[in-house]
């Protein structure tokens, strides 16, 4: 298994569990939306794949914490901020929103080089 500094870094472990519970919940933070829908791409410097692309799902009840890791190993203090890309779409009159973010995170002394396209739908709560 090869070894991940940040994911065995407690203090970095204890801050993000710290923020996901001092959040709301999807329906605290959207009332009326019912689901989120997050398709997630990321993608090498070059715009090849860096893995598969997959999809996350939101419901009312989880906390509304849309901040995702980055997957490069070698990255520290690295990840994505979807918050801004979910509440757009929350509030476009197609709930939807798209586009691309740049790693904030630094592998080896340098800013890292993965990206980030998502796709987001925010599902009205059924009537």
């Amino acid at each position: 298994m090869a070894n991940n500094p940040r994911a065995f870094d407690p203090r970095a472990r204890e801050a993000r569990q710290q923020a996901w519970l001092a959040v709301p919940t999807v329906a605290e933070q959207f009332p009326g939306v019912g689901e989120i829908a997050v398709e997630l791409q990321f993608l090498l410097e070059n715009g090849r794949p860096h893995s598969s692309a997959h999809r996350r799902i939101f419901l009312p009840d989880m906390q509304a914490y849309f901040d995702v890791q980055c997957p490069d190993r070698d990255c520290s203090d690295g990840g994505f901020d979807l918050g801004r890309a979910i509440q757009a779409a929350a509030r476009a009159p197609g709930h939807s929103s798209a586009g691309n973010l740049r790693c904030r995170g630094f592998t080896r002394s340098q800013p890292c080089s993965l990206s980030l396209e998502y796709g987001v739908l925010a599902r009205p709560q059924p009537a």
